[in-house]
């Protein structure tokens, strides 16, 4: 045997036994009591009133599940900022928005999403066509079945969120409208 393989084996040898002697000396980190209760312990939601499907926008298989969340510098009295919001958002400013596919064949569709700011409550096509468009997007497939978004709302008012699927070429079910109300008093 060549001596520069030994020497190398010894080496290999030695730096295992040096490691296993160091860590059985190192102690043993153990989950405290109160570890494992954390672990095992159950969830509880205490916001079950706040829960609705109230929510939820378009007829199958086009349906998207609508959420907002806020967390404004300037809150209003009396409103819970720790749930989610769908048509009407309490507060200006930066806003993060969730949408939830529910159908999984959705999933590999195209998407594209606009955000329109209009004068009125549920306009109709000449309505949104009139409005101001404050975010475009488009994503070529939602893998995850979620997109988030995140908007700041400088203007109270009325806004509507198109959703496309196919990239609006197709008949007119593969269009979603989510029409919401910023800065109401909840």
């Amino acid at each position: 045997m060549n001596t520069k393989v030994l020497k190398t084996l010894t080496a290999l040898v030695s730096l295992v036994i040096g490691y296993a002697i160091v860590h059985s000396f190192s102690p043993v980190k153990e989950a405290s009591v109160v570890e494992q209760q954390r672990v095992a312990g159950f969830f509880e939601f205490n916001n079950d009133a706040e829960i609705t499907l109230d929510c939820v926008y378009g007829d199958a298989p086009y349906e998207v599940h609508f959420s907002a969340y806020q967390r404004p510098e300037v809150k209003q009295p009396g409103v819970n900022y720790q749930r989610g919001f769908c048509d009407q958002l309490p507060s200006l400013g930066a806003t993060k928005i969730s949408l939830d596919f529910i159908g999984e064949g959705l999933r590999e569709r195209s998407v594209a999403l606009k955000f329109i700011h209009h004068q009125a409550a549920n306009p109709g096509e000449e309505g949104l066509a009139n409005g101001l468009v404050l975010k475009e997007s488009f994503h070529s497939g939602i893998p995850k079945g979620l997109i988030l978004s995140r908007l700041d709302f400088s203007k109270m008012g009325f806004y509507t969120l198109v959703v496309e699927f196919g990239g609006g070429i197709g008949p007119e079910n593969e269009v979603v409208k989510i029409p919401f109300e910023v800065g109401t008093a909840l």
